[in-house]
């Protein structure tokens, strides 16, 4: 009797596992792709970040969930080491401002391109409730053109 139990439970789990798989991600991913003029590689919960270097600036493309519920977003940059974060862009958030819930900014003064830098999101409630995101390095506009 129990391993009756057990082959339905290992095969609700194969089952929901095949189900819970990339191609309903990839198909949401590819619905906004064609929405957006940057073609973000991977979709994450919450935000997606991806930074591209290309020639002197660096460019900033940000995907957040339900944007309006933020007051301001700030964006920081660092080096490799991750030591010391400095702002580089803030933006306020207006109703209706940000069609698909997509930023997109120009960091007119990056750090050297001689070393490895990272970028971060900080998102800001309207009642002062802060959240830093993880990391993300810089993509080299080569590799992206590769990409694509």
């Amino acid at each position: 009797m129990k391993s009756k139990y057990i082959v339905a439970i290992a095969t609700f789990l194969i089952v929901a596992s095949l189900y819970a798989q990339q191609p309903a991600e990839n198909s949401y991913l590819d619905k906004i792709n064609k929405e957006l003029p940057h073609k973000f590689r991977e979709l994450k919960t919450g935000t997606t970040l991806e930074v591209v270097r290309e020639q002197k600036v660096v460019k900033i493309y940000m995907l957040i969930d339900d944007i309006e519920q933020y007051d301001q977003i700030l964006v920081e940059r660092s080096d490799e080491q991750q030591r010391n974060y400095s702002q580089c862009k803030a933006v306020q958030i207006d109703k209706g401002k940000f069609k698909n819930n997509y930023v997109e900014l120009v960091d007119q003064y990056p750090l050297s391109p001689k070393m490895s830098n990272v970028y971060r999101i900080k998102t800001i409630t309207s009642e002062g409730i802060m959240r830093m995101y993880p990391p993300v390095p810089i993509v080299m506009l080569a590799e992206e053109n590769a990409r694509k």
